[in-house]
């Protein structure tokens, strides 16, 4: 469990490195006119949404910089130029801001997109790719072996094995506990990344609350260290109401209820297990389109139900749930001192715009 902590920590570093290749490197060029009203209205609004993105913003006073504006093909101001190929003007958002947010957010991640299609045609993928399928899903990976997942797999299989008896009903389980935290955390992925889609303006204060969260979860986990290192019991709580729901769970509607308690599972838990989640939301919010967010989400939630499917397939083949009770109290201070200081560490590298 600390390799996997370790791992994490590896993976954070690398998916930073990669970030500073793609979207930082989105060349912006805006031309604007001295006195010019039009201009004046659209500068906040460029800034903002370069700054959001982390793309190179570079201003031109069109009469000093009449050659390179003419090799653009622009001739009228206010005009932005993205990666030195799209082209947006005044006419094309008719002074309404909220229009060229959206037409210089879409510009940005479009570019971004069709280099990091370019650089892996090239074969400098291993450089440049911001995100790939693999690396989220190895997120969700490391996200899926939790104490916190292993106690609830642990505890319903006891109970189910002690009501039914029946191994068969522990595979009925962990499908039903699956599709709960898959759609979930689909659900939720969605509709803040939706937001972010729909509103720009909002994107920042978003990913800014998130980075907040990340960072609040890595202090509490390394209290959560210190507090069962010396009263032996975690400050991660599973609510009276979620247990009775769980001991529901062992003796009828197995898969429905199972379903129920998965859902819910990733709400009442979501401090414990929510934080790497919030962070592939960050990463993604404004930085992918709807769809392709939709898709790595996707992935991510995959990864995160993949080691509770092997685990359930284990316990279903006749492995003890006192064998997973064990693991898990065996490493548990340290897995929650790695998991703080990797999301603490991961929050700055959010805050500062590396990845």
């Amino acid at each position: 469990m600390i390799t996997c902590s370790l791992l994490l920590l590896i993976l954070v570093v690398n998916v930073g490195a990669c970030a500073l290749n793609t979207t930082s490197a989105i060349a912006v060029d805006y031309f604007y006119e001295e006195g010019c009203l039009k201009c004046q209205q659209a500068s906040p609004v460029i800034e903002n949404v370069t700054t959001a993105y982390g793309s190179n913003l570079t201003s031109y006073e069109i009469i000093s910089s009449y050659d390179l504006a003419r090799g653009y093909g622009v001739s009228v101001v206010p005009a932005v130029v993205v990666d030195r190929k799209k082209v947006i003007t005044y006419k094309d958002y008719q002074g309404n801001t909220t229009i060229l947010k959206e037409l210089l957010s879409n510009a940005i991640v479009s570019a971004s997109d069709k280099n990091v299609t370019t650089n892996i045609s090239e074969g400098k993928g291993s450089e440049t790719v911001k995100f790939s399928p693999c690396i989220v899903f190895i997120a969700g990976l490391l996200a899926g072996f939790n104490p916190c997942i292993l106690a609830v797999m642990a505890f319903l299989a006891t109970l189910i094995l002690a009501s039914s008896g029946k191994r068969k009903d522990i595979l009925k389980m962990v499908v039903g506990f699956c599709i709960g935290i898959f759609v979930v955390y689909m659900t939720v992925g969605l509709s803040i990344l939706g937001t972010v889609h729909i509103l720009p303006s909002l994107q920042i204060a978003i990913t800014t609350a998130m980075v907040v969260l990340i960072f609040i979860l890595g202090v509490w986990h390394i209290y959560d260290a210190y507090h069962l290192r010396k009263y032996s019991r975690s400050t991660f709580h599973t609510p009276k109401a979620m247990i009775e729901l769980l001991e529901k769970t062992s003796k009828n509607n197995i898969l429905l209820l199972s379903c129920v308690s998965g859902g819910l599972f990733s709400l009442v838990k979501a401090p414990c297990v929510g934080a790497i989640y919030f962070s592939i939301l960050d990463m993604l919010a404004g930085r992918t389109d709807l769809a392709r967010g939709a898709f790595y989400l996707a992935v991510y939630n995959l990864g995160v139900i993949f080691p509770i499917i092997i685990l359930g397939i284990l316990l279903g083949f006749g492995m003890k749930p006192q064998t997973i009770t064990k693991l898990k109290e065996s490493k548990r201070v340290e897995i929650r001192l790695f998991t703080g200081i990797i999301l603490i560490f991961l929050a700055l590298l959010l805050h500062l715009h590396i990845i």
